[in-house]
């Protein structure tokens, strides 16, 4: 049993419930409790940290994808030495390190990355030679090893210890935990949490946070929310005791190999993470699961183990102790789910850990507090929203499916080749089998098979990986060229389509969008969705149809998120509905030079520059159908986006085809798309703007109507427009030079920015732009005293590319046709 003294009775009341006690549950309810919240309770089902948290193995690390992640897996090191001296319960935390070795080029070029990202996330970090890593992991043959990278500061901690100090510390400061009480259902009323059902009895509250581990998914399917998880299995050995191991030997991970490797009271635990795992449970957990071990599978783990005695032949002799295997969670595509859960108000999610549970629960219990005390984090999670599931994802073979190959995300490559091959051909836009008989190169984007671009030598996939050319680039290349000189056609079907129709629909846009959508009729809106520190929530095109009707066009990834932010937002006295027509509509678009001409020979309609400008949106005949047409391109030349009813989908598009014959119309990918908006500087949502980030700050300010009474972080974008031009933060278009496409160096991401010795920012998204022919991103720059159009002029910034300074030159202009005369022609 657990030092946790089980509570006599349930309260009938309580500020806010926890579902789970594993780490993640109880990290909230403890900083919760730091924040003052007294009567927060924690139900568990058996035992606090009895389903994957005990058998963790561990390992503290800081670096993750973003700067927002960063900081709190820094928190957690932080949090995880300060516990025991708060509470007097020993954590077992110790800051012994983390090596990662490289056994290829693009592995040593990925750490030499990281290395950079370390510096300016101020965490200390080392490149190595094989000489000094053997200094600091004597025990194995360094065969095959290049190098490799080393922090300090990471650590390892006692799962099962770090759960009880966090558990003492939250009741110590008047939080509630009752073990081996179940909760059965989550009451609602009109849509709205109002309380949780146990087997002990029913709990009052508005707030719930279900962080039920592997239990998540199918609790949640059975009150119709969508957290997409499957368990499993995760293996791993201990060895017999060692004789004079260090206690202080560093972590080891061996990314190529799939291992890591650690110190464990005297001996070894080395485990894994296979290319395709083994889903657990696909029936469902059993009712009695409790610190249970499962079967070790000697025949799934043999390459593996191997790869293990290959590398430290010296296991053979020192015999091994423990072959353990137990359960974990992992989700489709690697990430957590946090945040608010859209089918319910009041009903919060944090799970799916993908194995990072340990050290990911300072920073997201800290998350979570913030959600449920002031409804609102105070930091980006934009890659972990809860919100981005889609509601197919509950399906429960597409989680078993996906679940093995998501085991392997971990330690495989990332590279723009690397492809998901489970649960695919889920979601195909209407043309799917024409574009695959022209040619396109499909990968999955939330289960849709996306074109990214277009091969008719049928070559598929590429198999080795790259960071910078790819064997895709010179068929990109041509792509974008034709853009520019004559034709493109681009099927953007998957993106979705919001329609919102009702008396007060304008008054609801313009509450979460900054830009005035008060509009006449037949008006298209760039804007973005925002949140009361003005930062940017959604990026969209808003269309007005009819006076009551007007259809929201967002990126695939944001179709739940972005209704449900206009939906949370609304006043309930307003009349509106709101419908998902991502599927009522497909969207082709059509963009380059001889753009107008080709859609000009499928219409009656005039297309002119003069009765349809850019910006305009039009019903017009399209060969027999009757589609809206807009004018705007994400390519920056001339741009057509018709959106038009699914079933006459195939009659325009032939209709188009044979219209393009004559001006070398072509089809187009996503990877052209991407080049293309770099050159011209717009923005990516995810990647160059975000929740952390304001329109006036990232170069947005012309799509907000500061005139307007009322809208999420008026007040904010009011006091920052009045400080003028020069922000603190600013997005800046940049460009280096490189030798050529073929060489590089490569802009990617989170590549850090320097101004005499002293960092001014990172690279938010970057790329070879091909009718440029030259390298070209976005960066995030910042300074006490403004980022100035006269301070960017001066020059001598640099950029540092996999350790190497290279000249940047910066601009707050693209780089491509910087008045926008291509598009508005």
């Amino acid at each position: 049993m657990s030092d946790i003294t089980r509570q006599k009775a349930l309260p009938e009341k309580a500020p806010v419930v926890v579902i789970g006690g594993g780490i993640i549950g109880v990290s909230t309810l403890y900083h919760l409790a730091r924040r003052g919240v007294s009567g927060a309770v924690l139900l568990e089902r058996k035992q606090l940290a009895s389903g994957t948290t005990w058998h963790a193995a561990g390992i503290v690390g800081q670096l993750r994808e973003s700067s927002a992640q960063t900081n709190l897996s820094k928190y957690t090191a932080r949090l995880f030495t300060e516990l025991e001296a708060e509470t007097g319960q020993a954590t077992g935390y110790k800051q012994n390190g983390t090596m990662h070795l490289a056994l290829s080029g693009i592995r040593l070029e990925q750490l030499q990355r990281n290395h950079d990202h370390a510096r300016r996330m101020e965490i200390e970090s080392h490149m190595l030679s094989v000489d000094a890593l053997k200094e600091q992991w004597p025990l194995i043959n360094y065969e095959g090893v290049l190098g490799g990278f080393f922090v300090p500061s990471n650590g390892q901690v006692n799962p099962l210890d770090v759960t009880q100090a966090m558990a003492k510390g939250a009741k110590q400061k008047g939080a509630l935990v009752f073990e081996n009480t179940s909760a059965t259902r989550i009451l609602t009323k009109n849509g709205r949490v109002i309380g949780v059902e146990t087997d002990q009895g029913v709990i009052a509250t508005e707030k719930v946070l279900l962080a039920g581990g592997m239990w998540t998914s199918r609790f949640a399917k059975a009150h119709g929310v969508t957290v997409p998880l499957h368990a499993a299995e995760h293996f791993y050995i201990v060895t017999q005791p060692v004789a004079d191991l260090p206690r202080t030997l560093p972590c080891l991970v061996v990314g190529e190999e799939r291992t890591y490797w650690k110190e464990d009271a005297g001996k070894l635990l080395i485990g894994g993470f296979e290319a395709r795992g083994k889903a657990w449970a696909r029936e469902g957990i059993p009712d009695s699961f409790e610190f249970d071990e499962l079967p070790f599978d000697m025949e799934h783990n043999e390459p593996i183990l191997e790869t293990i005695f290959a590398r430290m032949p010296a296991l053979a002799e020192m015999g091994i102790k423990t072959f353990f295997n137990g359960p974990e969670s992992f989700t489709p595509d690697g990430r957590p789910y946090l945040g608010p859960a859209p089918e319910k108000r009041g009903l919060f999610i944090a799970a799916g850990m993908n194995s990072n549970g340990i050290l990911n629960s300072g920073g997201v219990g800290l998350t979570m507090a913030e959600w449920l005390v002031d409804g609102y984090p105070s930091r980006s999670m934009n890659s972990m929203l809860a919100c981005r599931a889609h509601p197919f994802q509950s399906n429960s073979a597409y989680n078993g499916d996906r679940v093995g190959e998501s085991v392997g995300f971990h330690y495989g490559i990332h590279w723009p080749g690397r492809q998901i091959e489970t649960a695919r051909g889920i979601r195909r836009v209407p043309m799917h089998d024409r574009l695959a008989s022209a040619g396109a190169v499909f990968a999955e984007r939330i289960g849709w098979e996306v074109p990214m671009y277009f091969d008719p030598a049928g070559a598929g996939w590429p198999t080795k990986p790259s960071l910078g050319w790819q064997e895709w680039s010179p068929i990109v290349a041509d792509e974008c060229i034709a853009a520019r000189d004559d034709a493109v056609l681009l099927d953007q079907s998957m993106y979705g389509k919001i329609l919102v129709q009702g008396p007060d629909t304008a008054k609801a846009l313009n509450m979460v969008c900054g830009a005035q959508m008060d509009v006449p009729t037949g008006t298209s809106v760039y804007t973005q969705f925002l949140n009361p520190r003005g930062g940017i929530e959604a990026d969209v095109t808003v269309t007005r149809f009819a006076e009551d009707r007007f259809l929201i066009v967002t990126g695939h990834p944001s179709q739940i998120r972005d209704r449900a932010w206009l939906e949370a937002h609304a006043d309930p006295s307003w009349r509106f509905e709101v419908f998902d027509a991502t599927s009522s509509y497909s969207l082709l678009t059509v963009h380059g030079p001889k753009a107008r001409a080709v859609i000009g020979s499928i219409t009656t309609d005039d297309v002119s520059n003069e009765a349809f400008p850019f910006g305009a949106a039009r019903e017009l005949d399209l060969a027999y159908a009757r589609a809206w047409v807009i004018r705007r391109s994400f390519l920056g030349e001339l741009g057509y986006e018709l959106l038009i009813p699914t079933e006459f989908t195939a009659g325009v598009y032939e209709a188009l085809l044979v219209a393009g014959k004559p001006h070398n119309l072509r089809h187009i990918g996503m990877f052209a798309m991407n080049s293309c908006r770099l050159e011209k500087a717009f923005r990516h949502f995810g990647h160059d703007i975000g929740e952390d980030d304001t329109p006036f700050e990232t170069g947005l300010g012309f799509a907000v109507d500061l005139s307007k009474e009322q809208f999420l972080g008026r007040e904010v974008l009011e006091a920052q427009k009045a400080q003028g031009p020069a922000t603190k933060f600013r997005t800046v278009c940049v460009s280096v030079e490189s030798a050529s496409a073929l060489e590089g160096p490569y802009l990617i991401h989170n590549e850090p920015v320097w101004r005499d010795g002293e960092l001014v920012g990172h690279v938010t998204s970057g790329g070879w732009g091909f009718r440029l022919e030259r390298m070209v991103g976005l960066a995030s720059l910042h300074r006490a005293d403004g980022v100035t159009k006269a301070w960017l002029d001066e020059g001598g910034f640099e950029v540092q590319i996999a350790g190497e300074m290279c000249p940047l030159t910066v601009q707050l202009q693209p780089f491509y046709d910087p008045k926008g005369e291509r598009m508005r022609a």
